[in-house]
């Protein structure tokens, strides 16, 4: 089974918490990150365990392992580190992110020796669009329209299940290494920079600059190809500082 990363980026319900933990169980996933999860315990008796234990290990039932090794970080940018292939999930499309099918997702994260993630944004507001910049592509599960809000267990269930079944066709042997997120985003940042300097952006969270970074996530650089990117870019730098003299 390959690798595939379940993170949840502001969750605010434990039950939620702990049914995602029993999904991945269910279909051999045990990798669980929560992005500055905002669990209420204001509910806790004096005396009784957290709301968060309580609730999320009574929907957990059976996979409370997966749930205590759960880890916690500030960013989706820490949760994503080392991924290959990061795939947000919302109730719709978005400009600038190409959609994809619940089984086309599943096909592209279950392959063999890729490191990839699914990213699932918090129940009340989703995924900001910075954080939808730093994803490929967006996975979109085909609903009723007349009433698309999908639990975020339901949705982590579906793309676990099918992840799952599809057992991930192998790529080819000469395929190249592919850069980790973190390389693909220290490449965007270059990218960006020279391009507010040239002034064809104002700043990198305009919606130009959002969309450049995703473009970079998208086409799937190989390490190689986000390092000649990278050089490239240091390499034009101190020309336009001379050029701007």
């Amino acid at each position: 089974m390959a690798p595939l990363r379940f993170i949840l980026v502001r969750p605010r319900t434990p039950a939620n918490v702990g049914s995602v933990a029993r999904a991945m169980k269910n279909f051999g996933f045990r990798d669980l990150v929560l992005v500055d999860p905002r669990l209420h315990r204001s509910q806790d008796l004096p005396g009784s365990p957290p709301l968060f234990e309580t609730e999320s290990r009574r929907t957990a039932w059976g996979a409370a392992d997966v749930l205590g090794a759960a880890r916690a970080v500030g960013s989706l940018e820490e949760a994503v580190a080392g991924c290959q292939v990061v795939l947000a999930t919302a109730p719709n499309a978005h400009a600038h992110l190409p959609t994809l099918a619940p089984e086309a997702a599943a096909d592209l994260v279950g392959r063999p020796g890729v490191e990839a993630a699914l990213v699932f944004g918090s129940e009340s507001s989703g995924l900001t669009l910075r954080e939808l910049s730093m994803c490929g592509r967006v996975v979109v599960i085909p609903t009723d329209p007349a009433y698309r809000d999908l639990n975020v267990a339901q949705s982590a269930v579906l793309l676990a299940y099918l992840v799952f079944r599809a057992g991930g066709g192998r790529p080819p042997a000469a395929a190249p290494e592919p850069a980790a997120h973190e390389q693909v985003e220290a490449a965007a940042r270059d990218l960006l920079d020279v391009a507010e300097r040239v002034r064809f952006i104002r700043d990198p969270g305009a919606p130009v600059g959002r969309e450049l970074r995703s473009m970079l996530h998208r086409v799937g650089l190989s390490k190689r190809e986000a390092g000649l990117l990278r050089s490239l870019v240091r390499r034009l730098k101190p020309h336009l500082s001379q050029a701007s003299e």
